[in-house]
């Protein structure tokens, strides 16, 4: 099959054709119909996220199931699926209490660019073995775990715009739901008008709550706009200070910080209520630290959580339901299309800020 593969950091990827081998115990073959391009396969192109090379990046795509390994009960071949880039063992502490989103398995193979087993799938025509990044999806097919796809019904399959709801409606699902407990009436701001912000905005209008979008860009700021939301741009003036006077002086209930770098943290902190909490779900590279004002979160008994993703097996078919339902529009945020051949142009569309979600059609 082709694949794109990155041979090293900072380099453009290559169209290889590598061999795939069949699914293991619990395990699925998907034929990508499309897959998305998400600031965390940045990263690994940067080794910010130092996953071995070889590897195939892309973590969310939309596909249908081509085989199922021994085990598998409740997928066959000729389903429409949902990927996510969150993949529980099902049998881990964390797993059993219901939180498979920190699965421990998980956890220890993350950063290898193996499945579960610790063994990748694939190989170069030579043998040598090609790492993938959490399913390795800007490829034609791929290998990921039966517990990390959803099925799509009928009337939402082959809409290519639903690989983004494996990672950014996912996260931005875990985000508001499950850390952020967003109920009615509340008001959150999201910081950050990317795929996992632009999401969030959607889950928490969804949900009932009032809706403050902050961010630089005016082209995402706009999306946002039409997504329900009140809007600061924050190269317009002091975006604390804007969202403390669409609050009336009080702040959000829930901030959710998409970004990841300090000084969007900071301002995150900055903006919740006394007793509010803020939901961290951007990224920084790994081994980053980055420093924080403790004096406004103990003195205003502000709670920070760190979510990741949320759980496949029961949160992403919600995601796929409310879709469904039309509460949720990803193709506000998808695009442009590209072919597989021209996944650097992908990567660099959404490096740049000129798209918001790019998709890659193998």
């Amino acid at each position: 099959m082709k694949a794109a593969v990155l041979f090293q950091y900072n380099t453009p990827l290559v169209i290889e054709d590598i061999d795939i081998e069949k699914p293991k115990e619990g395990e699925v073959l998907v034929r990508i119909k499309s897959a998305g391009v998400c600031h965390s396969d940045l990263y690994v192109l940067e080794g910010a996220t130092p996953v071995p090379t070889p590897v195939v990046s892309g973590h969310e795509a939309v596909g249908v199931v081509e085989e199922v390994g021994p085990g598998v009960k409740n997928l066959q071949p000729g389903d429409w699926v949902v990927t996510s880039f969150v993949w529980p063992c099902g049998r881990c502490r964390n797993c059993v209490r219901g939180r498979e989103n920190l699965c421990e398995t998980f956890a220890q193979v993350r950063l290898k660019g193996t499945l579960l087993d610790g063994t990748t799938r694939l190989r170069k025509r030579s043998g040598e073995e090609v790492r993938a990044f959490l399913g390795g999806t800007w490829a034609e097919a791929s290998v990921v775990p039966a517990t990390a796809v959803a099925k799509l019904p009928e009337g939402l399959r082959g809409r290519q715009e639903l690989a983004m709801l494996g990672c950014a409606f996912l996260t931005a699902y875990g985000a508001v739901v499950n850390s952020g407990s967003v109920s009615p009436g509340d008001t959150v701001v999201v910081v950050g008008t990317g795929g996992v912000g632009l999401s969030a905005v959607q889950v928490a209008k969804a949900v009932g709550a009032r809706v403050i979008a902050v961010g630089r860009n005016p082209d995402k700021l706009k999306v946002a706009a039409e997504l329900g939301a009140e809007v600061v741009n924050t190269r317009e003036g002091d975006p604390v200070k804007a969202v403390r006077d669409l609050t009336e002086g009080r702040g959000a209930d829930v901030v959710v910080e998409a970004v990841g770098n300090d000084d969007t943290i900071q301002m995150a902190v900055d903006m919740a209520a006394l007793g509010g909490r803020v939901v961290l779900v951007g990224l920084m590279p790994v081994g980053h630290k980055t420093p924080l004002g403790l004096a406004r979160v103990v003195r205003g008994g502000i709670q920070i959580v760190g979510s990741y993703g949320a759980r496949p097996r029961v949160d992403l078919p919600a995601v796929v339901d409310m879709v469904k339902r039309g509460l949720l529009k990803p193709e506000k945020l998808a695009g442009p299309t590209y072919r597989l051949e021209e996944i650097n142009q992908a990567v660099e569309a959404l490096r740049s800020g000129k798209a918001i979600r790019p998709l890659v059609v193998p």
